[in-house]
């Protein structure tokens, strides 16, 4: 098709707007400020733009649709090529022979502006030979955002919708001010928001990256004032404060920006990515690209989980598989490659010097730490201290005893209704052997859908009888069975979290659809005195279901896999 434009300001399209989070989610008057205005002003403000046909046609009325047509699930070839017309002569910096669809204009445009030729098989963009050096610019300030995008999106080409911080620090800036914002408004948001937004200006950025769920599709999370359409819109408020603020205080650079790397999410975004600038500046060219490309995969993941609960990251299942991989990667020689992909369970019920064992191996693999229960002493011989029998015979060797610590043991045991007090006795006393023989105290609760009081346990000098009438005088909890509430019990003590922590259970419990956090130093050990096949099926039950939330569980299941 042959357009004609007459009468038109070439134009630079401005990626910020302001879809508002009260009242019915609309983004059309968004995308008629944001990309249709902009190619209607007139040069002459007397006389109206025209846009036309190869007949004549008038075309003004039919760009919104024509635009919108770009941007749906198939690709509709013939709508590209006009639309990429239309930009061509109706943009300051826009090359409408490039490859790159319509929904990347925003990066079409930022390239164009920064004389870099669209990417093609000729022509390849790196992160060592582009992101890294943009980066570095823009921290210099020798350079503006525009090239920094570029230079990511030509690159990478994320289907998201990103926002660049310069710093860590500067985060931590528009966290302050979000909080402050929010405070204002605080009667409006549902329980749901507030909560999210808290959990947001948790948030660390001193990484490269840090990216969030917000919808499971276009039709999700348009609630008013929903998570979502709240942090989209404060988050573009704050951008388009900062050229005001820097034309107000000379010599202060831009501190964020947006990055629209497809006009889709630019309008209802399903994803966001927070950059740091300086971290990217900072890293290697294999960290960079090592962050986007786990984007990219957990972008075009089939699985998306949006909890209304709590932050929803988009990249924390491929970071655990990773982890996961990387342990496997660092098994000793000798043993399978990936060993929560191979692991067998065992035919019989541990012994307590098989839970013992293992419990050891935990112990040693977390390390030593500043104080705990669990004291480690030592004693060698050495010559540079004279006996304290023998002092006047240096013959004789003294002996110094060392004081270590290792990590604190804390138990949960299972107590809801699948469990009988046979299997509740059985499993106490193959705990209290075990803390004899570490010679150690005993952090302790009991759960079901409810959970204890936390005690501490003493153990040491103390007889098995002894210690048993003391667990006897403890109130334990019955009921159902839930297992976040000791994953997030865990999570919100910075103490807790260093305790290597054991859950004895029948692992009768399915875990949730959504992603969790589940504590790095929890462990699960089987209930004692109950049918071992049966067991065995639930604990394999139970890893099966929770691949989405650490793909690794099989390796803390001690005593049951060998």
């Amino acid at each position: 098709m042959t357009i004609t434009v007459t009468n038109q300001k070439p134009a630079v399209l401005d990626a910020l707007h302001t879809i508002s989070c009260i009242g019915d989610y609309d983004p059309m008057p968004a995308i008629q400020q944001t990309l249709i205005d902009p190619l209607l002003e007139p040069l002459n403000p007397n006389t109206p733009a025209s846009i036309t046909d190869a007949q004549g046609a008038d075309l003004t009325g039919g760009i919104p649709d024509l635009i919108l047509s770009c941007l749906e699930d198939t690709l509709n070839v013939a709508s590209e090529q006009t639309v990429k017309e239309l930009l061509g002569q109706t943009l300051i910096n826009f090359d409408q022979g490039t490859p790159l669809p319509v929904a990347e204009l925003f990066a079409v445009q930022a390239g164009q502006q920064n004389k870099m030729p669209a990417p093609s098989p000729r022509v390849l963009y790196t992160a060592q030979a582009d992101v890294l050096p943009a980066a570095k610019a823009l921290l210099a300030g020798t350079s503006n955002e525009s090239a920094f995008f570029a230079s990511i999106a030509y690159t990478f080409h994320p289907d998201t919708l990103g926002f660049w911080f310069q710093s860590s620090a500067a985060f931590d800036d528009f966290k302050i001010w979000l909080s402050q914002q929010t405070q204002t408004m605080a009667s409006a948001l549902p329980p749901a928001t507030t909560k999210l937004l808290n959990d947001f200006t948790a948030l660390s950025l001193k990484g490269l990256t840090e990216s969030l769920l917000v919808r499971k599709d276009d039709s999700d999370a348009n609630d008013e004032h929903s998570f979502a359409r709240v942090l989209v819109h404060m988050l573009m408020n704050y951008a388009e404060q900062q050229p005001r603020a820097q034309a107000s205080q000379q010599n202060t650079a831009l501190a964020t920006g947006v990055l629209p790397f497809t006009v889709g999410e630019l309008f209802c975004p399903r994803s966001l990515v927070l950059v740091n600038v300086e971290a990217h500046a900072r890293a290697t060219a294999a960290k960079i690209a090592g962050e986007w490309n786990l984007i990219n995969q957990s972008l075009a993941s089939p699985v998306k989980v949006v909890s209304n609960t709590s932050l929803s990251k988009l990249t924390s299942l491929p970071r655990a598989a990773a982890r996961a991989a990387a342990l496997g990667a660092n098994q000793q020689p000798g043993q399978p490659g990936s060993r929560s992909a191979q692991v067998a369970f065992r035919k019989q019920p541990p012994s307590k010097l098989d839970l013992f064992k293992d419990i050891t191996r935990v112990l040693r693999r977390m390390g030593k730490v500043n104080k705990s229960q669990n004291i480690f002493r030592t004693t060698k011989a050495t010559f540079l201290k004279a006996n304290r029998r023998n002092p006047d015979d240096f013959n004789k060797p003294a002996r110094i005893t060392s004081v270590q610590y290792m990590p604190d043991l804390h138990i949960y045991i299972d107590t809801s209704g699948s469990i009988s007090e046979e299997n509740y006795q059985e499993a106490v006393m193959m705990l209290i052997r075990i803390a004899k023989k570490l010679n150690i105290n005993l952090y302790f609760n009991s759960f079901s859908h409810f959970l204890s009081q936390e005690v501490m346990l003493r153990t040491e000098n103390k007889s098995t009888t002894q210690i048993w009438k003391e667990f006897r005088r403890i109130p334990k909890v019955s009921g159902g069975t839930e297992y976040t509430q000791i994953w997030q019990y865990i999570n919100t003590s910075r103490v807790r979290q260093h305790r290597l922590s054991l859950m004895v259970t029948d692992f009768d419990w399915l875990p949730p659809s959504t992603r969790q956090d589940h504590p790095k130093n929890l462990y699960y050990a089987p209930c004692s005195a109950m049918n071992w096949s049966s067991m065995v099926d639930l604990a394999k039950r139970y890893a099966d279901s929770m691949k989405h939330i650490d793909p690794s569980i099989r390796q803390k299941l001690l005593g049951m896999v060998v």
